[in-house]
């Protein structure tokens, strides 16, 4: 509102005449978060026309632009880019990695529902408790006994709570028996899913270095730290690529693990 009680509304950047729009998730957060194209590259340091290369043409920046612009945007890359994965580094290597966050709270919320919500054929989850999926979002349990009765295949492995793997971790993180008992609480969240269809649930007594979520070809890797508890460590945004070997590598160690899970039986 102006002096004069005159109404000034927000000027939408527009596309150059002619020039349509292949990417509307960025054209749309631009908008919503009231960015000219000018001052979105100046920030940037980008010239405006790569910017609107991006919108108009569907470009896909490099990796660091783009993760830098989804910062300022704040939205996860790989919504604004859902090809960044695919598309080599500059350095060569073939991008397995959509994004890494500087620790597991950094991952926007509703990353771990989107992922889930795309999966098609098969969702592996490797964790010591995971309090941290139904405890964020109200919704996860619903969605992973949807997702069996839609026939995907769901293998869950957690930690054997009386395994003395999991006494050490909860020495190392300070919590002692606190550990065990967040397993415990865990499965009471899962409670809803057993009996399901198309859902295996093991428990693993093996020393958890990665939290692993993989669904169909895009996983989320939490790397554990020592002495740290896992939600201030990092986390891997990978996509499957062929050729890739870092997926792969993720992917074998969760099947490694599960072979030597022991089938969970209700009431434990």
């Amino acid at each position: 509102m102006g002096r004069s009680g005159t109404s000034y509304a927000y000027s939408v950047p527009k596309c150059p005449i002619g020039v349509g729009i292949r990417n509307e998730r960025l054209y749309s957060a631009l908008i919503t978060k009231h960015w000219k194209h000018a001052d979105f590259a100046d920030a940037l340091g980008v010239d405006q026309k790569t910017v609107e290369r991006w919108i108009s043409k569907g470009r896909t920046p490099h990796r660091r632009t783009a993760i830098e612009a989804a910062a300022l945007l704040k939205e996860n890359p790989a919504y604004l880019w859902p090809d960044l994965g695919n598309r080599p580094d500059q350095d060569g290597n073939r991008g397995e990695v959509v994004t890494v966050y500087t620790e597991r709270s950094a991952v926007p919320k509703s990353l771990w529902l989107s992922l889930l919500d795309q999966a098609k054929e098969s969702v592996n989850i490797l964790v010591y408790a995971g309090l941290h999926l139904p405890e964020a979002n109200p919704n996860w349990v619903r969605e992973l006994r949807r997702k069996c009765e839609d026939s995907v295949s769901m293998r869950i492995a957690f930690g054997d709570p009386n395994s003395e793997q999991v006494k050490i971790r909860g020495g190392e993180e300070g919590v002692g028996a606190g550990m065990a008992a967040r397993i415990r609480y865990a499965l009471a969240w899962y409670q809803p899913l057993f009996g399901c269809e198309n859902l295996e649930i093991g428990f693993h007594s093996t020393v958890l270095y990665n939290s692993i979520l993989r669904f169909d070809d895009e996983m989320l890797v939490n790397p554990h730290v020592l002495g740290m508890p896992a939600f201030r460590a990092p986390v891997l945004h990978l996509r499957r690529i062929p050729g890739g070997p870092l997926f792969e590598t993720y992917a074998e160690c969760f099947e490694n693990v599960w072979k030597t899970c022991r089938p969970y039986e209700e009431g434990e």
